[in-house]
């Protein structure tokens, strides 16, 4: 285990609307801010949006794109940097209007529906990804 001692720095509240892309208003969110890193909550509702699982034995992600209308039940992850730009993770917990759930890894398109609420807790510290050969993934350098 490798491990880093770090604190809040600041707290931005921010709300997505219908027809922004969550993911690239979060990335918009980090550079008008200019936010070091830290930690990202969300909740709210999509109608569009990319959610993947990774498959180890092939070493690639699984992506699959929705178009129906969710809660965003529970969206978390973090921001990061790779050659300088920007790097957000997040994961999310999605509720169907049949309340059954679906999750995964949150990418692109990520489109709300009516609104994304969005809380980002900035630390003090810059976190880095570095690739890792043993899963062909970016992970997080500590």
């Amino acid at each position: 285990m490798k491990s880093i001692e770090t604190r809040s720095k600041r707290i931005i509240v921010a709300k997505v609307e219908p027809d922004e892309d969550l993911i690239n208003s979060v990335i918009k969110l980090v550079k008008k801010y200019d936010i070091k890193s830290g930690f990202i909550k969300c909740i709210g509702a999509l109608k569009k949006f990319t959610i993947g699982f990774y498959d180890i034995s092939s070493k690639n992600y699984k992506m699959k794109t929705f178009d129906e209308y969710v809660e965003l039940i529970s969206c978390i992850g973090n921001i990061s940097y790779k050659n300088k730009e920007p790097i957000v993770h997040l994961h999310v917990t999605l509720g169907r209007n049949d309340y059954s759930v679906i999750g995964g890894h949150l990418s692109i398109p990520s489109i709300i529906s009516i609104t994304g609420e969005v809380q980002i807790v900035e630390i003090d510290q810059k976190l880095s990804r570095a690739d890792d050969p043993r899963f062909d993934l970016s992970l997080l350098n500590i």
